[in-house]
């Protein structure tokens, strides 16, 4: 600890130093130091916490809400794939000469959707899973796992009988 001694009366704040507890005939001492015990201890002046408890918890949500959001895009190539295994596989023509059933007219446009749709999908996990985190400093590990939140919306819309 310091030993300041008051030297009258200073009223500009500046004498012993900025901070400083004084009372006329005793030390002073810095308010903002820390103790000599607070000085040792392992965690003294960190401001972020080791990874556990409610910090880490509210570091989860900027990854979760950015995975929804890619999963609410993620409905329309979905909805055409969907669309890809459950009506495009129903015309059978057995020996493809002489087949007298016709694809739909909507095949062509269901597997340009889910091509591209798919491809811009994967483009926005690469992104705003892997690449942003690295650029900002933070871990990709929690981004890469709330990646398994991007099928959500579609599930929960099909369950609802949304979609």
């Amino acid at each position: 600890m310091r030993g300041y001694e008051t030297g009258g009366d200073d009223k500009s704040g500046g004498g012993p130093g900025a901070g400083t507890e004084c009372s006329p005939g005793t030390e002073c001492s810095p308010s903002s130091e820390l103790s000599p015990a607070a000085e040792r201890s392992p965690s003294a002046g960190r401001t972020q916490s080791a990874g556990r408890g409610p910090e880490a918890v509210r570091g989860l949500w900027a990854p979760a809400l950015a995975n929804l959001l890619i999963g609410l895009v993620a409905i329309v190539p979905a909805l055409c794939l969907r669309w890809l295994l459950i009506k495009y596989p129903s015309v059978d023509c057995g020996g493809g000469i002489g087949c007298d059933k016709e694809t739909p007219d909507n095949a062509l446009g269901m597997i340009t959707g889910a091509v591209l749709g798919c491809g811009f999908v994967l483009g926005m996990v690469l992104v705003v899973d892997i690449l942003m985190p690295r650029q900002e400093g933070h871990p990709v590990g929690p981004w890469l796992g709330m990646a398994l939140l991007i099928p959500a919306p579609f599930v929960v819309s099909q369950a609802l009988g949304w979609v």
